[in-house]
């Protein structure tokens, strides 16, 4: 028994573990060699060239293995993180429905960078719905820099880690972050 429970519970501790990890590293302060030791530490892998004046890591995890039938869509977690003139300038978490690489029934980002730019993004936080025609709460996408306040880091980062386990998973972004600004339409 305790080992089935370990089986299911697995994705869920391991995402915890990794989104820890990648708040580790500081914007603008955290080094090449830094970003490089924790992507060791986490095994992920660089993606295209890389080297001190740049380098993107990923490290995803999902719950593929877990039989069809008890996860339904199932689940994944993915932490990136990027190097450019040897210092940390971003970091990504993705959290989505689906086990797909490249699909995701609807998903949840976290994009935090130091500014945002040209982006004209109001800082220091800016949150924001997406939807399709066939999907209502597709995408809940959160851009934030690091003066965002410690009560905001919470609430945008209070992940629902069960849809890991749950029976049939969750079913769109707003259970996968429950904190989530209301749906315009909903409000």
């Amino acid at each position: 028994m305790s080992l089935c429970v370990a089986y299911l519970l697995r994705p869920s501790i391991c995402a915890r573990y990794l989104f820890s990890q990648l708040e580790t590293l500081q914007l603008g302060h955290s080094t090449f060699e830094d970003a490089e030791r924790l992507a060791r530490k986490i095994h992920a892998k660089p993606y295209g060239d890389c080297d001190r004046s740049k380098c993107e890591w990923d490290k995803r995890i999902d719950n593929a293995y877990l039989s069809l039938w008890w996860r339904g869509g199932g689940e994944s977690f993915v932490v990136a993180f990027d190097v450019k003139d040897s210092l940390v300038v971003r970091k990504n978490t993705g959290f989505g429905i689906g086990t797909l690489e490249s699909f995701h029934l609807s998903q949840v980002g976290l994009i935090e960078q130091q500014h945002w730019g040209r982006m004209h993004t109001p800082e220091p936080v800016a949150t924001g719905w997406g939807s399709s025609e066939k999907f209502r709460y597709y995408q809940f996408v959160v851009y934030m820099t690091p003066e965002a306040s410690a009560e905001a880091r919470r609430r945008y980062t209070a992940f629902n880690y069960s849809c890991f386990w749950k029976y049939k998973g969750c079913k769109d972004a707003r259970d996968l972050l429950p904190t989530a600004d209301p749906f315009p339409a909903d409000r």
